[in-house]
């Protein structure tokens, strides 16, 4: 009885010596793989808090080139539970000895593997995000001296509007600053796609231009 008691002893301790290094090794590929989704969840937030702040970020365009990533939170998720089911098994398996464990520890390999590959794609998204928000904060500073001029154009015209009350066409001119102003509101609030062709200062560029014109429209008219 003594002997195999020992026996089962030095079986539990020789299998659970054998699966320590891969442990420990995986583990530290699983702590990395949610280090890193902090990180990346951590810059997701910081782009997040850039958005809906009226100042003309197009935050809908913004938010759509974070949606990838969506998915490989899920991924992870997946990933971590069944690592965990895996690691369990391992441990236990080792404690009946190095044959009963070796299975196992080609399983948590795999596991290893997949959270490596995992790692990487979320690397990849963590440099797609920080070059995002990066490139969110220069529009944002590149778009305000657009939108104060646009803002100040629009008020010097609504002034120069109420200047003008009686003349003819001032209905038309109402009406016109009026559509300006809605554009304006759209522009702000980040409800203007920006495409190739046209991006969000452009918008405000030509919103400028437009409401320069209609003021020397409401200028040149007699009273």
């Amino acid at each position: 009885m003594w002997g195999r008691s020992r026996t089962r002893r030095q079986r539990q301790a020789e299998g659970l010596a054998a699966v320590a290094g891969p442990v420990e090794a995986a583990d530290a590929a699983h702590q990395a793989l949610l280090d890193l989704r902090r990180s990346v969840r951590s810059e997701l937030a910081r782009i997040e808090a850039l958005l809906d702040q009226g100042d003309g970020l197009p935050s809908d365009t913004i938010r759509e080139q974070t949606l990838g990533a969506m998915g490989v939170f899920a991924d992870l998720d997946v990933v971590s539970q069944r690592y965990q089911e895996v690691r369990t098994a391992t441990v236990q398996a080792a404690e009946h000895g190095v044959e009963v464990a070796v299975p196992w520890l080609e399983a948590l390999g795999g596991q290893v593997r997949s959270m490596t590959d995992l790692r990487e794609t979320f690397a990849g998204y963590g440099e797609s995000f920080v070059y995002l928000r990066e490139r969110t904060e220069r529009l944002r500073a590149d778009l305000l001296p657009l939108r104060e001029g646009a803002h100040a154009a629009l008020r010097a015209a609504q002034d120069e509007l109420t200047e003008a009350q009686g003349a003819d066409g001032w209905h038309d001119w109402q009406a016109g600053l009026t559509a300006l102003g809605a554009r304006l509101t759209e522009l702000d609030g980040g409800r203007v796609t920006p495409t190739a062709r046209q991006k969000v200062s452009d918008h405000y560029r030509e919103l400028e231009r437009e409401v320069a014109q209609l003021r020397g429209v409401m200028a040149a008219a007699p009273r």
